[in-house]
């Protein structure tokens, strides 16, 4: 809400706290302005009021964060370094002149000290509305923001974070030879099609094999970010250790986007409906990663106000460890429930 002048009124605003004069209370919050509460504000000499904003009226966390000034200073510089990086990433794939590293890690530090910290970072990343013809460019340069939030996190060194994050910007460059139409099917895919989807790995790692300037970690990344920890991965069905250590971090990163990215057949999941998710298949990480991040993201949904599946709209209050993702909550009137003990209850969305 705002502080306005009686002159600065105009028929149709919502007052957005109750008007008193003389003891009495003249207008209730809520009432919308009209020439005649204008000339009743006027008779009592009532010199300013306040006015509900368009921010009042957002529903959601989502259309709240809109009118956020932090978050629109962040899709500012979001979407100019996101067009930087998928400039660069196109005249790489054109002329295979190698890409200072640096180049990149610009592009990351110049988006990335437009937020306070990493729990920021993952809420803007949330709620931002990408473009869908964009969606393979996006989801690269969301891994890389991601890679080094997660490595902030998880206290690495320096130099592993930076690799990281180089991993995040190339990991999915072999996507970026297939068809979007394929990439981005609303539907289920073809068996034809999704065993071209999985070549993506190999042609990625055929585009840069020869590049001198790539070290040997962000190559593997690009070839193994698909295998799984329990060898039900591809394109070797490696298992364990014998996964390359940023591949298994990627893998890892690389999930969380494609779930926290909404599409035309399915809105985006929550955090807590994207960490059920991993706790569901935990045989197909590398849990020393997975559970740290696991616990990191779930604290920080402390506080976030969910929408269950019946309709009621609760408080996160505590977040419990097993699993993490059935967190308890508590509603406007102090009720408290544990999801942990209620499996016919499912959080559906943040409001």
């Amino acid at each position: 809400m705002k502080i306005i002048s009686r002159m600065e009124l105009k028929e149709g605003m919502e007052l957005a706290e109750a008007v008193e004069a003389g003891g009495n209370v003249l207008f209730a919050a809520g009432t919308k302005v009209t020439a005649q509460v204008i000339g009743k504000l006027e008779h009592y000499d009532i010199i300013a009021v306040s006015v509900k904003e368009d921010v009042d009226f957002a529903k959601s966390h989502n259309e709240r964060i809109q009118f956020d000034q932090d978050f629109k200073d962040f899709q500012v510089r979001y979407y100019d370094c996101l067009t930087r990086y998928k400039g660069i990433m196109l005249s790489y794939l054109g002329t295979k002149f190698a890409i200072p590293s640096r180049n990149l890690i610009d592009i990351y530090n110049e988006c990335y000290k437009c937020v306070k910290n990493e729990k920021q970072l993952l809420d803007f990343i949330y709620n931002m509305m990408p473009n869908e013809d964009e969606l393979t460019y996006t989801q690269s340069f969301n891994s890389a923001l991601l890679c080094g939030a997660f490595a902030g996190w998880l206290g690495l060194p320096e130099e592993k974070k930076r690799t990281l994050i180089l991993c995040g910007f190339y990991y999915d460059i072999g996507k970026w030879k297939l068809p979007t139409e394929i990439l981005w099917k609303p539907g289920k895919l073809t068996e034809q099609e999704f065993e071209l989807v999985k070549q993506h790995t190999l042609l990625g790692y055929k585009i840069v094999k020869n590049d001198t300037a790539l070290s040997d970690d962000i190559k593997m990344c690009i070839l193994m970010h698909h295998e799984k920890m329990d060898g039900s991965g591809y394109p070797c069905r490696l298992q364990g250790e014998k996964i390359n250590e940023y591949a298994r971090f990627l893998s890892i990163v690389d999930t969380y986007i494609a779930m926290a990215s909404p599409r035309t057949f399915r809105p985006a999941f929550t955090p807590l409906q994207i960490i059920g998710n991993f706790e569901k298949n935990l045989e197909k990480y590398d849990i020393s990663i997975l559970m740290p991040l696991i616990e990191r993201i779930s604290n920080a949904q402390i506080g976030t106000t969910v929408m269950l599946s019946d309709g009621t709209e609760w408080e996160i209050m505590l977040i419990n460890k097993n699993p993490y993702s059935r967190p308890t909550l508590r509603n406007s009137a102090d009720m408290i429930i544990n999801l942990a003990d209620r499996p016919d209850l499912e959080i559906v969305k943040l409001t």
